[in-house]
């Protein structure tokens, strides 16, 4: 009754004008608006970001419909792992500012979006469900889009911020406000025709426990970032971007047993990048060049070091054909190298990915639309690899700007193994061939100038997944699964907005076909509702998880109830003209609950936050 109960509720947010100028990029690497678009896309304003004082990344992410990422509610140090559509981290793919990023040093070769800062980001889009053809490896469940803070307006701004609060676990009275602290400092200026952007983020954690303990861990973060962007009137442009990120937490042990450690690990990461792009008449031709470097270190029982390097340059053509047809090609390359040591062994690996692609949008004054998209992925070890996707859907204009959209997609992607499970020399396999993912999607999409709601249902299948099998002698090998998965689900979310009120929410439901899955739940749920006035705003938000099952200390399976949270927040936007003031008090009824077995969990906290724009 309770799902049901929140199928009900599903009727949401945004204000007319938002609903109406919506503009999303990420299904086709269009810009267009969400009327034209064949997919459901998950849109994260600045707006809605700056609602959300207090919150990481993967917490906000958790409020939207098909997105559950483990590890968000406990110590801040924690591991995520990005349960999209019943995927993992393997098979979501994260940009940023238009250049795939990743971590080849990790065993997934998947990208920490613990490193990230949330203040630094202007706008996400996630686009689920398979999307290889236009963006290659890894983009098997889900692309997070992540576009960062730049001066497009030229105009000279100041922003500075200051967030205090705490970080209990269960039945602790709210204590110290600065067990938790985060400075924000951003400045935006103009030189000639030159838009330029700065911001540093730094963050300090302590009070809670790794795992249950009573051991305080400490966690550090800092973030470091400058943009430039050309604003002058020619058909030539150009931005570029560096970025710093550096993670720096305590952790404990977890075997043979839970327990209180010192142990610590450290992550940095850099990226540089450069777009160059010009247009002319119906054609634009846009290149992106980058280059990243990760480490990781430990400092544990077994000490280790992780490195990774990547360059990445893409060159893209779109054309206008004519009013209907818009045409997208371009050619990928990538050069990765890693390498790791520890007191006994190093190791260091290289490869290069070399890729075209196309993709063709129709859309017709009736409203019959086709996407297609085809991708040739070569990789210098296991060779050749094609995907594609087709994704048909119609749109019925009703009257004034409502609309009613019916879409369905049939996609494939793949999954690259990672350089240590292709050439480690204890566990790797030089034999092994990608993963191959194709997902069956249909939907539908009513909007008018004050509501929307979707419904999507989909089915995944799954072959030659990557396993790891044991050996004797201690030994074991990664190799291609014989077994074909199956994964199906269905998510609804809605928005609506009256007079002041705005109300969000969402139900997903995930199925791995006769499979046990660990820390998946089958049912989650989010509803939110704000109050806004001009000068104070008010706003509650529901979550619900359902029960999954993980393995205890004996690894044997073990249930994991299901549990609700609830926070309220409360803002005051317009404090002395340039000044703002918001509190947030999280898990407002101090749920106990269990994310991770043998792990904290957070319990009721406090935020607050002041924003200065000068």
């Amino acid at each position: 009754m309770r799902y049901l109960l929140a199928l009900i509720l599903c009727m949401g947010t945004l204000h007319a004008q938002e609903l109406l100028d919506e503009v999303i990029v990420s299904d086709s690497r269009i810009s267009k608006p969400r009327k034209n678009s064949g997919k459901s896309v998950i849109h994260i304003t600045a707006i809605e970001i700056e609602q959300n004082k207090g919150l990481s990344l993967a917490q906000l992410l958790n409020q939207y419909a098909g997105i559950y990422i483990s590890g968000a509610q406990q110590h801040p140090g924690q591991n995520l792992s990005y349960f999209i559509r019943g995927g993992n981290n393997r098979q979501v793919l994260v940009r940023i500012d238009g250049v795939v990023v990743s971590d080849p040093s990790q065993i997934e070769s998947d990208f920490d979006l613990r490193l990230l800062a949330l203040e630094q980001i202007a706008s996400i889009e996630v686009v689920k469900g398979a999307s290889s053809s236009l963006y290659g490896s890894g983009a098997a469940t889900a692309i997070i889009d992540i576009t960062t803070k730049q001066n497009i307006s030229g105009i000279s701004t100041l922003t500075v911020s200051q967030e205090f609060g705490t970080q209990n676990v269960q039945d602790q009275s709210i204590r110290s406000l600065s067990n938790w602290e985060k400075q924000f400092i951003e400045a935006q200026h103009q030189i000639d025709n030159i838009g330029l952007s700065a911001s540093i983020q730094r963050l300090r954690s302590d009070g809670m426990s790794s795992v249950v303990g009573t051991e305080s861990d400490a966690v550090e973060k800092e973030n470091i970032q400058f943009s430039a962007k050309s604003q002058y009137n020619s058909p030539w442009a150009w931005s570029a971007f560096f970025h710093q990120d550096r993670f720096d937490a305590n952790f404990d042990s977890t075997y043979p047993s839970f327990a209180d450690a010192d142990y610590s690990f450290l992550s940095k990461q850099q990226r540089f990048g450069f777009a160059p792009s010009f247009s002319k008449g119906k054609s634009s031709i846009q290149a992106q060049v980058s280059w990243s470097n990760n480490s990781r270190s430990y400092a544990d029982s077994y000490p280790s070091i992780y490195a990774a390097d990547i360059f990445t340059t893409e060159l893209s053509w779109r054309y206008l054909a004519s009013e209907k047809l818009t045409i997208l090609s371009g050619v990928f390359y990538q050069d990765i190298g890693s390498d790791f040591k520890n007191d006994y062994s190093a190791e260091a690996y290289i490869h290069h990915n070399l890729a075209v692609f196309a993709s063709a949008n129709w859309q017709h004054s009736k409203g019959y639309a086709l996407q297609l998209s085809a991708r040739n992925s070569s990789h210098s070890e296991f060779g050749a690899h094609q995907t594609f996707t087709i994704n048909p859907f119609y749109v019925f204009s009703l009257q004034s700007a409502n609309y009613l959209k019916l879409f369905g997609s049939w996609a494939t992607s793949f999954i690259a193994p990672s350089q240590y499970k292709m050439f480690s020399a204890l566990y790797g396999n030089n034999m092994l061939t990608p993963e191959e993912n194709q997902t069956f999607e249909l939907g539908v999409e009513h909007v008018s100038e004050k509501n929307r709601f979707t419904l999507v249902a989909f089915q995944r299948e799954e072959e030659n997944f990557i396993e790891f099998v044991s050996l004797p002698n201690f030994a074991g090998q990664y190799r291609n699964s014989p077994t074909f998965y199956k994964v199906r689900g269905l998510e609804v979310e809605a928005k609506y907005n009256f007079d002041n009120w705005t109300i969000n929410t969402n139900y997903t439901y995930t199925e791995k076909v006769k499979q046990a899955p660990l820390r998946l739940p089958k049912h989650a749920a989010n509803f939110g509702v704000r109050y806004a006035l001009p000068k104070a705003q008010w706003s509650l938000h529901w979550r619900y998880v359902g029960a999954r099952q993980d393995f205890n200390q004996s690894f044997v399976k073990e249930k994991l109830n299901s549990y609700t949270l609830v926070d309220a927040r409360m803002s005051f936007p317009n404090i002395f003209k340039i000044a703002s003031a918001s509190i947030a008090i999280t898990n407002l009824f101090d749920t106990s609950y269990t994310e991770i077995f043998g792990f904290s969990t957070l319990g009721r906290n406090l935020t607050l936050a002041l924003r200065g724009s000068f």
